[in-house]
């Protein structure tokens, strides 16, 4: 079984392997770097079935990282389609329906809630929205990461959905 200075050193030999190749899934920095980091401690847990001598060793190690990008990334893009999926219902208020008398009313609500969003997430939520832009452009706008808009879109979501959830319900 591998010590943790063995696999100190092991860490070390490869990074720069792993992170380059990883840069072919994504110019992300700070993805690259999580991504690499799980990818080492799905190493670290396998240790006791895993041959680090073997000459394959590399190539598995860099399977294990194409594979863990792929993943994320799937994943990605069914949380970025869950949002617009439910941004798109949470929004959508029938101006026909007794509960709403008129748009104004639902616009006065909007407005108030996304005062209540901080400031870089509600950014963030109006430059996708309202100026359709995508995640990485907004990465790019607001010199942040890909995730870190992510969470900004959620956490305005989630405000969104709270405050404006009488409207959505009556709708």
């Amino acid at each position: 079984m591998l010590t943790r200075d063995q696999f100190e050193q092991l860490f070390n030999k490869y990074v720069d392997d792993v992170v380059s190749f990883l840069y072919t899934y994504t110019s992300d920095k700070a993805r690259v770097k999580d991504w690499t980091q799980e990818v080492f401690i799905q190493m670290w847990r396998k240790r006791e079935r895993i041959d680090f001598n073997h000459p394959a060793f590399k190539s598995y190690l860099l399977k294990t990282a194409r594979n863990h990008a792929l993943k994320k990334l799937k994943r990605a893009k069914r949380y970025d389609r869950w949002l617009e999926e439910n941004l798109e219902k949470l929004t959508q208020v029938d101006p026909r329906s007794d509960a709403v008398d008129n748009s104004a009313e639902v616009q006065e609500a909007y407005s108030i809630a996304l005062s209540k969003i901080s400031r870089r997430a509600r950014r963030a939520y109006l430059l996708s929205r309202e100026e359709g832009l995508t995640y990485t452009e907004i990465s790019g706008v607001m010199d942040i990461s890909v995730k870190t808009v992510e969470t900004h879109i959620s956490k305005a979501l989630h405000i969104l959905r709270e405050e404006l959830g009488d409207f959505s319900r009556n709708s």
